[in-house]
């Protein structure tokens, strides 16, 4: 089992524990792994005093991640290599340390396209998996969000066209397999469901909830985007 030490800046503590929430729940079906395979790795969180105080201790070999903009971090960041950089969104390693920070709390004008990506309104989107890992309005993670449409969503996964069996059992497995995929068909439902941390933000509220809630969405996302797609290569968990 892979162990990972999340160093956060005090106020950002809450991304960490989404993703060592992440790390720890039991997010994989039907044979499908979602961001890295259950019980593969455990996490910790700390803060950046708590690192300081147990940095001279901790081996090479300890897998690191930090979160924020702080001195630290920026100090941490300087050679590593970017593997993302979306939207005020960043995140990189070299070797067994990574950082995932927001550069920028974005504009209202830029939110408008950030938030077409998270909506998947763009022509190729963003293929966010897992929304129901999301945090609720209950608190916790990992409760099912049902994203299909309707039922004509449902009826057209099972239509059988003139067509090889081959391409017909591909079509509906493809079909079958991606009601938990995209966020740009989840979010309206995931709302419904009690999710609430990418409700759009709107133009009605004070510049300082407003950049706050937007800065919120930024982090979130950029933890289910690294967890999702690149925690398991960072961890080395493709390799094995």
């Amino acid at each position: 089992m892979k162990k990972l030490i999340i160093v956060c800046e005090e106020r950002l503590r809450r991304y960490g524990d989404f993703l060592a929430q992440l790390i720890s729940g039991k997010d994989d079906r039907d044979g499908k792994v979602v961001g890295i395979k259950d019980s593969a790795a455990a996490a910790q969180v700390w803060t950046e005093k708590e690192y300081a105080s147990n940095a001279a201790q901790i081996s090479s070999e300890q897998y690191l991640l930090f979160i924020g903009n702080s001195k630290l971090i920026k100090e941490k960041r300087h050679h590593m290599q970017k593997k993302y950089s979306e939207h005020g969104m960043n995140y990189g390693w070299l070797g067994k340390q990574a950082v995932l920070f927001v550069d920028h709390t974005l504009s209202f004008a830029e939110y408008e396209d950030f938030y077409k990506f998270l909506t998947n309104e763009y022509a190729e989107g963003s293929q966010i998996e897992a929304v129901r890992l999301l945090p609720s309005k209950s608190g916790k993670t990992g409760e099912p969000v049902n994203v299909i449409e309707d039922s004509e969503e449902i009826e057209d996964a099972a239509i059988v066209e003139i067509e090889e069996p081959a391409q017909q059992e591909e079509k509906v497995a493809k079909k079958l397999l991606e009601p938990i995929a995209f966020v740009g068909k989840a979010l309206k439902k995931a709302v419904d469901n009690g999710v609430n941390v990418f409700n759009k933000v709107t133009d009605d509220i004070n510049a300082a909830s407003k950049s706050k809630d937007i800065e919120d969405q930024q982090y979130t996302c950029l933890v289910l985007l690294f967890y999702l797609n690149d925690l398991a290569l960072f961890l080395g968990l493709n390799e094995e």
